[in-house]
C-alpha cells in the first residue's frame, strides 16, 4: 500500500475512531494465526509510522508493532552510475546531474530522461530549455516535500536556504551568523531530515545544505513569494528556535529578498554545473 499516510488522516467521512478501527484491524489480521498465513502487508509512508497516526495510551500496545521498518534511502554513487551509465553522456555530465538530483530516484529519472531525449539524437540540449523543463517536471516533488513537513521543519528549510543564498549573492546583503547554533540545537530534527534524503551535512562544522540544489532554489522562491501575513504567522516558530535578535536577522533577510527579487539568482545558477557540462561535448560513450 503506497501513500499509507492517507489512511492516518481524518476527513469529513473518516474520523479518529475510524482510523483506530482500521489500524488495529490490520494488526489483528497480520497477527491472526489463520489470516496471517495468507496476508503480508507492505506499506510505504513519508515518515516512520510511530510519527503518524493516533497517539498511544498506556493500556494499548503499538498499532504498528507488526511492521518491520526499512528506510528507503537515496541512491548511492554506484547506483546512480548504474542508472545513467547506458545514456550517451559524458561522465562529467553524469556527475553534475547529482548536483541537482543527488540520489533521489525521481529527480534522477526526470533529469536523465530530459537529457537523453536530446543526446540520443546527437543534439546538444539547450540549457535554458532543460532548466525550465526540469523545473516543470519536478516542481510537484518539492511542493510535496514541503507540505509533508511540519512548521518547524519548514522553518529549518528556510534557514538553510537563506544561509546558502547569502553566499550566492554578488555582494553580501545580510548576515545570519550563528545560524549553525540553531541547527545544533535541533540535531534530532536535522538528522531525521538527513535520513529522509532532503538535506545533507556539510564538511564545515554545523552547516547543512539541501541534497538537491533545486530544492534550495524552490525554498528560496517560496520565501520570495511569501506574504507579510505568512511571515507574522511564522514568528512564533522563529522565537521558539532562536533569540529575538536572531529572529530579527531572519526577518530582515526575508524582507530584503522581497524588496530585491531581481538580485536573487535565477534557476540557471542553481543548475550551473549541469548547464556548464552540457556544451563540453555532452554526448559521450
Amino acid at each position: 500500500v503506497d501513500d499509507y499516510d492517507a489512511a492516518l488522516r481524518t476527513n469529513d467521512n473518516y474520523n479518529k475512531a475510524d482510523i483506530e478501527a482500521f489500524l488495529y484491524g490490520c494488526r489483528n489480521l497480520a497477527n491472526s494465526e489463520q489470516e496471517s498465513k495468507y496476508l503480508s502487508m507492505i506499506v510505504a509512508s513519508s515518515r516512520r509510522l510511530n510519527e503518524l497516526g493516533p497517539q498511544l495510551t498506556p493500556d494499548q500496545s503499538p498499532w504498528y508493532n507488526h511492521y518491520l521498518f526499512r528506510a528507503l534511502k537515496p541512491f548511492t554513487d554506484s547506483e546512480v552510475v548504474a542508472l545513467l551509465v547506458g545514456m550517451p553522456m559524458t561522465p562529467t555530465l553524469r556527475d553534475e546531474i547529482r548536483e541537482i538530483a543527488d540520489g533521489n530516484p525521481a529527480l534522477l529519472q526526470n533529469a536523465g530522461y530530459l537529457l537523453y531525449q536530446e543526446l540520443r539524437g546527437n543534439r546538444i540540449p539547450d540549457p535554458l530549455t532543460f532548466a525550465r523543463d526540469f523545473q516543470s517536471a519536478t516542481e510537484h516533488f518539492f511542493q510535496a516535500t514541503w507540505e509533508l513537513c511540519n512548521e518547524l521543519e519548514q522553518t529549518l528549510f528556510m534557514l538553510i536556504a537563506l544561509n546558502s543564498l547569502e553566499g550566492r549573492l554578488a555582494n553580501k546583503r545580510y548576515t545570519l551568523s550563528g545560524i549553525e547554533n540553531i541547527f545544533s540545537q535541533k540535531e534530532l530534527e536535522m538528522n531525521a531530515l538527513e535520513i529522509r534524503g532532503i538535506i545533507k551535512r556539510e564538511e564545515e562544522a554545523g552547516n547543512y545544505s539541501f541534497a538537491s540544489s533545486l530544492m534550495e532554489w524552490w525554498v528560496v522562491k517560496k520565501i520570495q513569494n511569501s506574504t507579510e501575513t505568512e511571515l507574522q504567522q511564522r514568528q512564533k516558530v522563529f522565537l521558539n528556535l532562536m533569540s529575538h535578535r536572531q529572529a530579527k536577522k531572519v526577518t530582515t533577510a526575508i524582507r530584503w529578498i522581497w524588496e530585491h527579487k531581481d538580485e536573487v539568482p535565477s534557476i540557471l545558477e542553481w543548475m550551473g554545473k549541469v548547464i556548464a557540462a552540457i556544451p563540453k561535448g555532452a554526448v559521450g560513450s
